[in-house]
């Protein structure tokens, strides 16, 4: 993992990195330590410009670190192993994953260093993906898309949301996959609410599934929505649109917020007006992982980005189109398919 930790210090200017779980853990605790078993709560990586680290992880989760951590059996014992390995004045925080209550005590336990937010460099880091990372990713996306698939059959009348949402579920687990986030299965006027929480309603056209596969703690994230009649087939192939339109400009050195105009521009063109979220984000060990099409970044080869363009008719329907791609020097790989 040197590499990846060397990757964070090209942006950040510290002796030395603290990755600092307490009872939520930062995901960067695993993307510099590669752990693929264990939860690591109250644990610390600690991070040195040259790519070593030190991990410090509680007596439960000795074996899921693989004789790769020092093992403590107490809070007493946890900070002064901590104290021991952190060296240099500037110490490195990511501020958007520390709890104030362990930033607190970082303070108390190292009065003399500075403490630098390097919240900027861990994204800038882990939203290029390495090899590895996008071997897992590629899983992971190839699973959802054999789940979009399968699940078609049990679309029918009388089925209720929470019985898809079961099914997918019960689909990725069979996979040897977890869901990335909490699945969305949402018909008829419940596909307008784009962050719908599944209930008890039975099959109603349009049916919109937003679901994700886990695996190997990478993630991927797809929507797939099946319709009914002109008005919302209509709808369907605008969306569709849309989404090529994003495709066919996505490729290494191109401004995201150009991308994100251009399709709200189409959309407005046919009536819709801008969409109301993000026309996709950077995917990894988070299903938002680090940067949306939204922000002014640049696309480098390597990323990760989901394309979900959108139109939702309030109190009607809505219709979503997602699809993971990974950025190339010339253009996008698909990661999940059709």
């Amino acid at each position: 993992m040197k590499g990846r930790i060397k990757k964070i210090f090209e942006n950040a200017d510290a002796d030395a990195i603290i990755i600092m779980n307490g009872s939520s853990v930062d995901m960067t605790f695993f993307y510099v330590t590669g752990f693929e078993s264990g939860l690591f709560e109250n644990s610390a990586a600690v991070l040195y410009p040259d790519g070593s680290m030190a991990v410090i992880c509680p007596e439960l989760e000795e074996g899921a670190a693989g004789g790769k951590a020092e093992v403590f059996s107490n809070n007493k014992e946890k900070f002064e192993l901590l104290k021991d390995r952190v060296s240099g004045e500037r110490v490195g925080i990511n501020s958007r994953a520390i709890s104030h209550a362990d930033f607190m005590k970082l303070k108390e336990l190292l009065p003399k260093a500075r403490f630098i937010d390097v919240g900027d460099a861990i994204r800038r880091a882990r939203v290029v993906k390495d090899g590895e990372e996008i071997k897992r990713i590629k899983k992971a996306g190839e699973i959802a898309s054999h789940v979009s698939n399968e699940i078609v059959p049990y679309l029918h009348e009388g089925v209720k949301e929470s019985d898809i949402l079961a099914e997918i579920n019960y689909i990725m687990a069979k996979k040897g996959a977890m869901p990335s986030f909490d699945t969305i299965v949402a018909f008829g006027v419940n596909s307008s609410i784009p962050h719908y929480s599944t209930g008890e309603k039975e099959f109603e056209f349009p049916a919109l599934m937003d679901f994700g596969a886990r695996y190997g703690r990478y993630c991927s994230d797809m929507t797939r929505t099946f319709v009914s009649g002109r008005e919302q087939s209509r709808v369907y192939e605008i969306v569709r649109e849309g989404q090529e339109i994003a495709f066919d400009m996505m490729k290494e050195g191109v401004k995201a917020t150009v991308i994100q105009n251009e399709v709200d521009e189409f959309f407005s063109k046919h009536g819709f007006g801008k969409m109301i979220h993000s026309l996709g984000h950077s995917l990894g060990l988070e299903v938002h992982d680090g940067f949306s099409m939204k922000e002014d970044f640049i696309l480098k080869e390597g990323m990760v980005i989901t394309v979900e363009p959108g139109i939702y008719l309030k109190d009607r329907w809505g219709i979503r189109i997602e699809d993971d791609v990974l950025v190339k020097r010339n253009g996008i790989e698909i990661l999940t398919k059709k």
